[in-house]
């Protein structure tokens, strides 16, 4: 009898982790549902200077408008999670945004970006992702989520803006303006087939 329970309990513990593994990676299929568009290959910029950007045409030229009537945050939106990141919703109690919500195609430009702070040492910060309403402009792409806001403690935001550049974000502003805080501005265009 004891023997019988055992060989049960064993079954019943077998099912319940395949169970468990299939729906954690149908839960993390989002990268193999959507591959990761390749990064571009760039070359370092020689210096970014305080409120200049690459390329050196408006973001809406590059990135695009937004276009809220085919954006869909249930289609269109992921959570984006590394333990290497300072998230600032995570450590701000006075607001309710969650900054790992973000659009699925700036995830290959993050990972790289994230990959080259760490490398040098330093912990990227993100201080804005997708943002419905609140702080931005009307034509933010933040209202999308193909948009985010970085910097960088450990290195000059100058530097932190290459870094940017190089990981393929499509426009890369780095935004130091009076009353405001410095940081960098990254966003992306929207995929071309948004049918997801």
């Amino acid at each position: 009898m004891f023997r019988e329970k055992t060989l049960l309990l064993s079954a019943l513990v077998f099912v319940v982790a395949g169970v468990l593994v299939a729906v954690v990676a149908t839960k993390c299929r989002r990268q193999d549902e959507y591959p990761m568009p390749p990064v571009p290959d760039r070359q370092m910029p020689d210096e970014f200077p305080a409120n200049t950007h690459l390329p050196n045409k408006p973001e809406g030229t590059i990135s695009g408008s937004i276009d809220l009537n085919s954006f869909s945050p249930g289609r269109d939106l992921m959570r984006f999670d590394d333990d290497r990141i300072w998230w600032e919703s995570d450590n701000d109690r006075n607001d309710t945004e969650d900054d790992h919500s973000m659009h699925v195609a700036i995830e290959g430009a993050l990972r790289k970006l994230v990959e080259l702070v760490d490398a040098r040492g330093g912990t990227l910060e993100v201080h804005e992702g997708y943002r419905a309403d609140g702080i931005h402009n009307p034509r933010s792409l933040h209202k999308e989520g193909r948009a985010i806001d970085v910097t960088c403690d450990q290195m000059p935001l100058g530097e932190l803006a290459k870094l940017c550049w190089i990981s393929g974000f499509d426009w890369v502003y780095y935004e130091a303006r009076k009353g405001k805080g410095a940081h960098v501005h990254c966003s992306v265009q929207r995929p071309v087939n948004n049918e997801r």
